[in-house]
């Protein structure tokens, strides 16, 4: 089951008549919404932090860390995605709780995406997650396309992905699928505002 909400809105201060140039290089645009899987927190926690698992899978080619340790705030992967255009995105973590939400940044064609991504249990064997994400910028006319709905297809494709993994691995389904080691439980991070 996937929820969602979008919402427009200019960020800058100055009058849309003056400057409309300038506030379309800004504008920014927010959507936000929700998967509910039939799989406990922990397991669906773990396959989406194993970042090995989705390495040239779905829209994705190769994903790296760069920079710092998994998880970490700080730690940087350089993600490949083959669809709908083959790209290069660099994704810096600013916060991690295990179990419970991740926030990013990411930065591809001229646009930054600030995501933030909340697990919450429901019942012991089922987990809803909430995903906010915030796209900043503009780019080139030369795609072809609007790259913002790209972006959050390519976004809520990944999630319903996650899901199917997550409800194979609680079942016990098809070729014997297992959750990978969770990544070790630690500190809180200071979420940056």
């Amino acid at each position: 089951m996937i929820a969602q909400r979008v919402v427009f809105s200019y960020t800058s201060r100055l009058s849309r008549g003056m400057l409309r140039p300038f506030l379309m290089a800004v504008a920014m645009q927010s959507f936000d919404f929700q998967v509910v899987l039939n799989c406990p927190l922990e397991t669906v926690f773990s396959i989406y932090s194993d970042v090995d698992r989705w390495r040239n899978r779905n829209v994705f080619g190769d994903i790296r860390w760069v920079q710092g340790k998994p998880w970490e705030e700080g730690s940087r992967l350089r993600i490949e995605t083959r669809i709908p255009i083959r790209s290069t995105i660099d994704q810096v973590v600013q916060h991690c709780t295990p179990n419970e939400s991740v926030s990013y940044i990411s930065h591809v064609f001229g646009m930054t995406c600030e995501t933030r991504v909340i697990f919450t249990a429901v019942s012991a064997h089922q987990t809803a997650i909430n995903i906010v994400m915030h796209l900043v910028g503009t780019t080139s006319r030369s795609l072809g396309f609007a790259l913002a709905p790209a972006i959050t297809n390519a976004t809520k494709g990944f999630f319903e992905e996650l899901r199917k993994e997550c409800e194979a691995a609680a079942s016990g389904a098809a070729g014997g699928i297992t959750a990978p080691k969770a990544v070790a439980a630690k500190g809180r991070s200071r979420a940056r505002h």
